[in-house]
């Protein structure tokens, strides 16, 4: 028992000595503590009496009117770390502060918290004002083209050629209302493949400048894009030399010295028409070069004397009333079934006396080239808003119209004239018509248009194939102006289009457009 008590008193002494040991560790502790908010309280003290005391003019020069905070030269110690008691190193988290100069005083950072700053102090740094770059100014947008002006317009206009108004009569006379709906119907199942085909890709991927040629070069690989880009090219080109060429016809007809029926106002011959239709492609190329959206507005104007003159031919043959004009061959008899039945089925004779008869092939070269013209708009997608959205839309909606009106026509002049007329007269849209002046007017319009159309239509095409560095001799055509205007390519399709115009007339340029 007294063992068991001598050993029992021996462990209390050992816990009141360790006991004692902590406690004193504590007291060490707190006293640095007190030490160091004393100091920094007189530190800061001090440092707003001298700013409350300095003029303005010692102030800060970076921050006119607040006090200047800087760096100091090195790393510095706060007042706790020099003394001899901060033995406890867990207990000090000054061992890597960095000192901070205000007004000319330095501190240690953790002596500017807001626990320890004054309210003085605090505002100063708040209201530290923070320079932002200046904005840069953004080049205003350059402005594109919707669905109305830049696809369904160009598309229609290009479909609805000059060639109905100076080759219907021709086509019917020669395979009847059967063979040029026939015609038609094959020529547009082609039309709207293509553009199904079109619309599938526009729709399911980004459609840059060069349209056709830039969708197929990214499907099929730049061999085959390459190398169906350049007919599209070709065939686009030749479609508005074909316009230009036929622009000679309706006016020669109506202002020609000779055989004018209006006016006997221009000299008549072959050189004189090369001329005719050279000024009309200079125009059509000078508008080209001053952009795209020179080229809509004058679209949209002309559009309207286009669409006056087909509803003025399809209200003629509801008001007309027959007649009969043996000078001109003119045999109207008005709607008759008889009429209908004479030219129902085809009647392939010679175009001329002394020339060959006519084929269903040479008929069809003719006749193709008014089915064709889907390209316009998307060869126009550099220029468009939403290509993806456009193209699809407006290139099936025009290739419809354009059908329907086609069927009508068709149908209206094979049941109302005669087939001797529709062989000898292929003006007889204008001689049948209760407005006479709006069939020329409509014509040389559609002309204007159709040429505009194949030339920028045309151009675009052949820039995109030279960006993609396919034929180095194309190199000099992916050039563009500051209004993103190919102007190369505009003048290179103006050149090869003004050879076609040597071939010869419309029925010969026609199937090389085919």
């Amino acid at each position: 028992m007294p063992r068991f008590l001598s050993r029992a008193g021996t462990n209390i002494d050992d816990l009141e000595r360790q006991l004692a040991r902590v406690g004193s560790a504590e007291n060490d502790a707190s006293s640095i503590n007190d030490d160091n908010a004393g100091e920094g309280t007189a530190l800061l003290s001090a440092n707003s009496k001298q700013q409350s005391t300095a003029p303005h003019s010692t102030r800060g020069a970076h921050s006119p009117g607040y006090g200047s905070l800087s760096p100091s030269a090195g790393r510095t110690h706060s007042p706790c770390c020099q003394k001899q008691s901060c033995l406890d190193a867990s207990l000090c988290d000054c061992s890597n502060t960095l000192g901070v100069r205000i007004d000319g005083e330095e501190y240690a950072s953790s002596q500017l918290s807001p626990l320890s700053m004054s309210q003085q102090q605090l505002q100063q740094q708040e209201q530290i004002p923070i320079s932002h770059p200046p904005p840069q100014p953004q080049p205003p947008p350059q402005r594109k083209l919707g669905t109305w002006d830049g696809v369904f317009l160009p598309v229609m206009l290009s479909i609805w050629g000059i060639l109905v108004y100076v080759r219907m009569g021709y086509f019917l006379g020669q395979i009847g209302i059967v063979g040029t709906i026939g015609s038609f119907l094959c020529g547009y199942m082609v039309t709207t493949m293509t553009t199904l085909s079109i619309s599938a890709i526009s729709t399911n991927g980004t459609v840059k400048g060069g349209g056709p040629y830039y969708m197929l070069s990214r499907s099929l690989g730049p061999e085959f894009g390459g190398s169906i880009g350049l007919m599209f090219y070709i065939g686009t080109l030749l479609s508005g030399a074909l316009n230009a060429v036929a622009f000679v016809e309706p006016l020669l007809s109506n202002f020609g010295k000779n055989g004018g029926h209006i006016v006997k106002l221009f000299p008549e011959g072959w050189y004189w028409s090369i001329l005719y239709s050279s000024v009309l492609l200079v125009f059509c190329t000078t508008v080209c070069l001053i952009g795209a959206r020179m080229f809509a507005k004058a679209s949209t104007i002309l559009s309207t004397l286009i669409i006056a003159s087909t509803g003025m031919i399809i209200l003629s043959f509801a008001l007309r009333q027959p007649f009969v004009n043996e000078d001109k061959s003119i045999y109207y008899t008005g709607w008759r079934l008889s009429t209908f039945k004479e030219n129902l089925w085809p009647e392939l004779t010679p175009i001329s006396p002394g020339s060959p008869s006519e084929t269903l092939g040479s008929v069809l070269g003719v006749l193709f080239p008014a089915c064709i013209g889907i390209m316009a708009g998307a060869s126009m997608s550099s220029a468009l808003r939403k290509p993806s959205k456009s193209i699809p839309k407006g290139t099936l909606w025009a290739v419809l119209i354009t059908f329907i009106l086609y069927m009508v026509i068709i149908v209206c002049l094979g049941s109302t004239t005669r087939r001797a007329t529709l062989r000898a007269n292929f003006n007889v849209l204008e001689e049948i018509n209760i407005l006479p002046i709006i069939v020329p007017i409509g014509a040389i319009t559609t002309s204007v248009t159709s040429t505009l159309s194949g030339v920028l239509s045309s151009a675009s095409i052949l820039q995109a194939i030279a960006k993609d560095d396919l034929f180095a001799c194309l190199k000099p055509f992916k050039r563009v102006d500051r209004n993103d205007n190919p102007t190369r390519a505009i003048i290179a399709s103006y050149m090869i289009s003004q050879l076609a115009f040597f071939v010869g007339d419309t029925n010969a340029v026609a199937p090389y457009a085919t």
